[in-house]
């Protein structure tokens, strides 16, 4: 989520004083936290859960530019017997020594029956440490994500170094905006659900957002050329 700061000042020539307003300092550290509801859980050109809640909370420390981030979805609703009843838990630690420019690492938890190992990043255990590296150019963001522990094993038994890079833009048209992206597993993916032998582009989405009633909505289409799937899904944030 993005905050826009704006300041004014007023100058006049002709008036005998001549009043002035200065930014507020930014604060040391500060704490946001959010929630979506999702009809689908959709992330990285595949489905990781129906109709889930995502709670969210972020503590940034903003002179060194340093956020700790949790976040977590719950599937409400079985599809199936055989459907996963996935529930997630992510930690996050990010640096942003610019603005355009994040550096961090994440730790996926997923938890499902049979899974095991709150604190086990070995490659039977339910957590996936990933180091992250992302550039906003402006008209174009990319970024460059590589498993490093946990969960992903390759086609040998070994680790994969699972990585996914994506490139999005944002665009604005009659009111709405939103972003497209395009996003490919580089080589053997152990991660993710994505059955790659080699380079394969993964991940082509479109994403709208509209606030109606004074409430965020957005909706997401997204096309899994590896899987030759598509997918949709709408949101509301909190």
């Amino acid at each position: 989520m993005k905050r826009v700061f704006v300041a004014v000042l007023v100058c006049s020539g002709s008036c005998f004083f001549s009043p002035s307003f200065a930014e507020e300092p930014t604060p040391a550290v500060t704490v946001s936290v959010g929630a979506d509801v999702v009809s689908s859980y959709l992330w990285r050109g595949q489905e990781c859960g129906g109709f889930s809640v995502q709670p969210s909370a972020t503590v940034t420390f903003n002179r060194p530019g340093i956020s700790v981030g949790a976040w977590a979805s719950a599937e409400l609703f079985q599809k199936g017997t055989d459907a996963l009843n996935m529930t997630e838990i992510d930690l996050s630690l990010t640096w942003n020594p610019i603005e355009a420019l994040t550096v961090g690492v994440t730790d996926y938890y997923f938890h499902t029956d049979g899974f095991f190992g709150a604190w086990n990043f070995s490659s039977g255990s339910s957590h996936t440490l990933e180091a992250n590296l992302a550039y906003d150019f402006g008209p174009l963001a990319l970024s460059w994500n590589t498993v490093v522990a946990g969960s992903d094993l390759g086609p040998n038994d070994d680790r994969a170094y699972s990585t996914y890079v994506e490139v999005s833009a944002p665009w604005k048209l009659a009111g709405v905006d939103g972003s497209a992206s395009v996003g490919a597993s580089l080589w053997d993916d152990g991660f993710t659900l994505i059955d790659t032998d080699g380079f394969k582009v993964c991940n082509v989405t479109l994403t709208a957002n509209k606030e109606l009633f004074s409430v965020p909505f957005y909706g997401q289409i997204v096309y899994n050329p590896a899987l030759d799937k598509i997918y949709f899904a709408v949101g509301v944030s909190f």
